[in-house]
């Protein structure tokens, strides 16, 4: 599913969405789902231009023969994001699963943990 080069993303053309695939799939903030996201492709105009502000090399596939290919060489930005998006996604799924946690807790405990957070934040 990847481009040749690992420092694009790739973004494919499939039915009437883009798809994008593994750490790829973490760049938009989406919802990834089997290291996979997905936008419509009435949004590809927005995710060309967050990709051009963000200097992000890019390659989109439309069908096996129409592609289009932006390259900002040494100024390329590709690997930063990923990475700072992996780490973003991570954190959400450690927040939601903390959440999920804390509603299930006795009240008392909810009060505990509410004032340890107040005091380490406040620290």
């Amino acid at each position: 599913m990847r481009s040749s080069s690992k420092n694009y993303i790739n973004l494919r053309k499939v039915g009437g969405f883009y798809q994008c695939f593994d750490e790829d799939a973490y760049l938009f903030g989406y919802k990834v789902n089997n290291d996979r996201a997905g936008f419509p492709i009435s949004s590809l105009n927005k995710i060309i231009n967050t990709l051009d502000n963000k200097k992000i090399n890019y390659m989109v596939c439309n069908n096996n023969d129409d592609k289009s290919i932006k390259d900002f060489k040494r100024k390329n930005t590709y690997y930063h994001y990923v990475e700072v998006s992996k780490e973003a996604y991570n954190l959400e799924i450690k927040k939601v699963s903390i959440e999920k946690k804390i509603k299930s807790m006795p009240f008392s405990k909810i009060e505990k943990l509410y004032t340890m957070i107040e005091q380490f934040v406040n620290e």
